[in-house]
């Protein structure tokens, strides 16, 4: 890479949302960009794009893209089960739950 770059030379092929997708809601507009990736990640999306009822590999790189980072944002069972066995140990925890019952309780009697 250069250490300087004389901006007024540089040519931009394309910036924001394809003109095709202007006027869709954000979630639904996609960019397009220029990534590299590791020629063996693309050789399988490729040959999955070969097989019938399968959608293009960009497409596929894209989806499963979405599906990690919605993994990643849900906490895994093994990280739930720690989280259950620490709240158990906590006296705080169960006093607040055991307060937070009886609130409950004393607003669903009826007299």
């Amino acid at each position: 890479m250069r250490e300087e770059y004389y901006l007024k030379t540089l040519k931009v092929k394309r910036r924001g949302i394809l003109p095709s997708l202007k006027g869709q809601s954000p979630e639904q507009a996609q960019l397009k960009i220029t990534i590299a990736l590791d020629e063996d990640l693309v050789n399988y999306f490729k040959v999955e794009d070969q097989q019938p009822a399968i959608r293009f590999y960009q497409t596929q790189v894209n989806q499963t893209l979405r599906q990690a980072i919605q993994q990643k944002s849900q906490p895994h069972l093994a990280d739930m089960d720690t989280i259950k066995k620490i709240l158990l140990q906590d006296s705080d925890f169960i006093r607040e739950v055991a307060n937070k019952i009886l609130k409950t309780s004393e607003n669903s009697v009826s007299y």
